[in-house]
């Protein structure tokens, strides 16, 4: 694990320090960079595999090729020994190395091959050709920027902000998807001008010219010739090797372990794997959903050391180090107290992410998929149309009358509406905020945000939903391609490297996902059971108690911590703050959500008050500040 940075087409390498010492957390045991005619790399090392001859940047034998690395290679070793036998010498037992081996070998077309998390850039001196990369499943993140002349890119974009000539401005487009979907699809980030590479892409620079392309995608083609106990050993087999390739490690290693069915499934291998005890970890909010009493079950059939941690005071006051470490005004509670509370005892942890997006654990989104065929079914395509347009009509003149209250009614009109588009229909199961029509958008946005130039986002969603495929698969497709990876990975390894901490995600590994492209829905969910195969995995390794309990969802709820916190702090921030004088934000609507007593019809508008509450703290870390420096602890200094 690391951070790397670089500057295509300009030596200056006092901006290349800065860059590598705004993302200290990320590699606080060594640095290195490397310097070539028009080009820089630069470094930041957390050692955890090859502790003493893993350094970078690392070469090929001649120096001709050159690597800055961040993440990990599960299949190195297999690499390796391939490679060996077509002549490559090694140097060190890193999977960095194998990178520089293998782009020699196949040039770009290597990364087809990684089994793992990585992000990287490898400059080809001979052929004059940066290239940079990133994971299919997005799990180490890389930003870049370019003015024509220059091109930097970093794992934060606080690197590439550091570098003075880069305007920090808002963009508009991605403060409207912010405050929808409360995280930023794809190659959005919060900047204008500065882009996230999208996951399973890559670039390639050479004679001036930039060329931006995906790897080979994984296929979704299910297997229908097979039956449950053949899906059953296929997994089982799959996270049993998945388990054993993300243990390796020459530090320390724990699991995070949630008392739900993936981590503890984790729990339960690497329990059968390891000759030494486990290490987990659990934190709860004290509230009625937290599992930390599971997490005890499985330590406790598992003889973990299990250390766990009940977060009761106020939550709100590391909102700045949070936002921090994201570059976004995410609220990230539970990952930032967990890495927090794990990265004291551990520098490497595993943990259950994955399981739901691959296996079927939102259950909700597909009853409402079946519902929804069901109606369509029994109801012709005439009669539904007439009804879509008569709830179109009804909702627009509940918002025009100020009904905001998130009653049943107003959300079946929210539904019905969209009764035959299903990436509409998909978006609203997601339980978006109430932004998404131009009827609210009128109530909530400022004079800043002009409503007829903001993207569509039901249009921006439009071209990753797979019209050959069932709704149902789809679900599943979208949440992994874009919800999994740009709001849940992306969370958990920010918070993770803020705290110089290492996370692993087992059921991410190459052979599980594959196995999931293939297995029929049906064994993912059936007969109103999510996780389906899972569950039945789980049936021979953790307590019944654990496997038969309904699922729950971690973290502090919007109502709680509104009811309890947040909204003296809305009141502070939001009432009068920049982003309401700026225009960002009406203010007549936040004062109506803010000074109403809390009731939990608002619960939307709760959660969208709280994402406005740390973009206005964002804006004063990122915009209102003079300089990018780590923010003072202190939340009042951003709220003032």
């Amino acid at each position: 694990m690391s951070g790397i940075c670089g500057i295509y087409g300009e030596n200056n390498f006092e901006l290349l320090r800065k860059m590598m010492n705004s993302m200290n957390h990320r590699g606080p045991d060594e640095e290195g960079s490397y310097e070539d005619k028009g080009i820089l790399l630069g470094h930041k090392r957390l050692s955890i595999i090859d502790l003493s001859t893993g350094s970078q940047p690392i070469y090929n034998e001649d120096n001709s090729v050159v690597i800055v690395f961040s993440g990990e290679i599960y299949n190195f070793q297999e690499l390796k020994v391939d490679l060996e036998k077509k002549g490559h010498r090694f140097y060190t037992n890193t999977d960095a190395e194998v990178v520089v081996h293998a782009y020699e070998e196949c040039g770009v077309g290597c990364i087809n091959d990684f089994n793992g998390m990585y992000a990287f850039a490898i400059w080809d001196a001979i052929k004059k050709r940066l290239f940079i990369a990133r994971d299919p499943n997005g799990m180490k993140p890389l930003y870049y920027y370019s003015d024509g002349s220059r091109f930097l890119f970093a794992s934060e974009v606080k690197a590439i902000l550091q570098d003075l000539r880069v305007k920090r401005e808002v963009d508009l487009n991605s403060f409207h998807f912010f405050c929808n979907l409360r995280y930023l699809p794809r190659e959005k980030t919060m900047f204008k001008g500065i882009k996230k590479l999208e996951a399973g892409s890559f670039i390639v620079l050479e004679q001036g010219k930039i060329t931006k392309k995906d790897m080979v995608p994984r296929v979704f083609k299910q297997e229908n010739n097979y039956d449950e106990n053949y899906w059953l050993k296929l997994v089982e087999n799959a996270l049993m090797n998945a388990v054993r390739r993300h243990l390796v490690s020459d530090v320390p290693v724990g699991i995070n372990l949630s008392g739900g069915i993936d981590s503890s499934l984790v729990t339960a291998f690497a329990a059968k794997i390891s000759d030494i005890p486990v290490k987990t970890f659990c934190m709860g909010f004290g509230e009625a959903d937290d599992e930390i009493e599971d997490a005890r079950r499985v330590s406790d059939y598992y003889d973990t050391e299990h250390r766990d941690l009940l977060i009761k005071s106020k939550l709100a006051k590391d909102y700045p180090m949070m936002i921090w470490y994201a570059d976004t005004p995410k609220r990230n509670l539970y990952p930032y107290y967990l890495t927090e509370l794990t990265s004291k005892y551990v520098k490497v942890a595993l943990g259950g992410l994955g399981g739901d997006e691959l296996f079927g654990g939102y259950t909700w989104k597909y009853e409402y998929a079946y519902r929804t065929e069901e109606i369509r079914k029994r109801v012709s395509q005439e009669k539904r149309e007439e009804y879509s347009k008569h709830a179109k009509k009804l909702l627009e003149y509940q918002i025009m009358h100020g009904h905001i209250d998130d009653d049943n009614y107003m959300e079946y009109l929210k539904k019905i509406r969209f009764i035959d588009n299903n990436v509409k229909l998909y978006l609203e199961i997601q339980t978006l905020d109430e932004v998404f029509t131009k009827e609210y958008q009128k109530k909530i946005y400022g004079k800043k945000i002009n409503i007829s130039t903001l993207e569509d986002i039901y249009d921006y969603y439009e071209k990753y939903y797979n019209g050959n495929l069932p709704f149902l698969d789809n679900i599943l497709l979208l949440d992994y391609n874009i919800k999994m990876i740009d709001d849940f990975i992306f969370i958990d390894e920010s918070m993770a490297m803020g705290h110089s901490h290492e996370g692993r995600i087992p059921f991410l590994d190459r052979e599980v996902v594959d196995i999931s492209f293939r297995m029929p829905f049906e064994f993912k969910y059936k007969d109103g059971i999510g996780k389906y195969i899972l569950k039945k995995l789980a049936t021979k390794y953790l307590p019944p108690e654990v496997v038969t309990k309904p699922k729950k969802g971690f973290g502090s709820g919007v109502f709680f911590s509104f009811n309890e916190e947040i909204q003296e702090l809305c009141e502070k921030a939001l009432c009068d703050g920049n982003i309401v004088k700026e225009g960002f934000i009406d203010k007549d609507y936040t004062d109506r959500i803010i000074k109403r007593p809390p009731q939990r019809e608002l619960v939307k508008h709760y959660a969208l008050m709280w994402s406005l509450l740390s973009f206005e703290i964002w804006y004063n870390i990122y915009i209102k500040e003079g300089k990018i420096e780590t923010p003072r602890k202190n939340i009042e200094y951003y709220i003032r």
